[in-house]
């Protein structure tokens, strides 16, 4: 046996997909992030189309050494709602941020929070995000969330879940719980 075959591949990252209508997917992202850092991992969370600082992941994630949270856009709800202009404005300072931090290569783990909404809503471009997962270093994993991934996104992913709504206490007019719900 050569000694090339005896070298250890390193390996590479995957391109993770949380998407659909149910509730779960940036808490299932923000649970591996959890799991990453335990391994001593860095994490970097870019939240798209979010700008609100008063819900329980940001507090909990800003207070983790390995885990870098950002958010471009300023907001006092916690709800995303329809996209208007500063939202455009601030998914183009995330997607200039995400390629500043694939480009730096110190992270392992990159969670693109509501991305897929991001996209969805014309806010960036498939093919854009589509070039940059193609390009980052192959260790890499980055985690794209949000309702509506595209046909093409849902392709080049190694792993997507659909999260299915089959039922939502806000079907019934209960509201959003803090520590459950933000």
């Amino acid at each position: 046996m050569s000694a090339k075959n005896n070298k250890i591949k390193k390996p590479a990252g995957l391109v993770i997909v949380y998407t659909g209508e149910g509730k779960g997917k940036t808490t299932a992202a923000i649970g591996l992030a959890i799991r990453a850092a335990g391994w001593r991992k860095k994490i970097a969370v870019i939240q798209f189309i979010k700008g609100y600082k008063e819900i329980g992941e940001w507090k909990f994630l800003e207070s983790i050494k390995q885990i870098d949270i950002y958010q471009t856009h300023d907001s006092k709800i916690a709800s995303i709602g329809l996209p208007n202009n500063q939202h455009k404005s601030s998914c183009l300072k995330s997607l200039k941020m995400l390629k500043t931090l694939i480009n730096k290569d110190e992270h392992d783990v990159l969670i693109l929070d509501e991305i897929n909404n991001a996209i969805s809503y014309d806010l960036v471009e498939a093919g854009e995000i589509i070039k940059i997962l193609n390009d980052r270093p192959v260790r890499q994993t980055v985690i794209l969330t949000g309702r509506n991934a595209p046909e093409e996104i849902l392709e080049i992913a190694d792993l997507v879940t659909e999260m299915k709504n089959i039922k939502h206490p806000y079907d019934i007019g209960i509201q959003a719980k803090r520590g459950i719900d933000y």
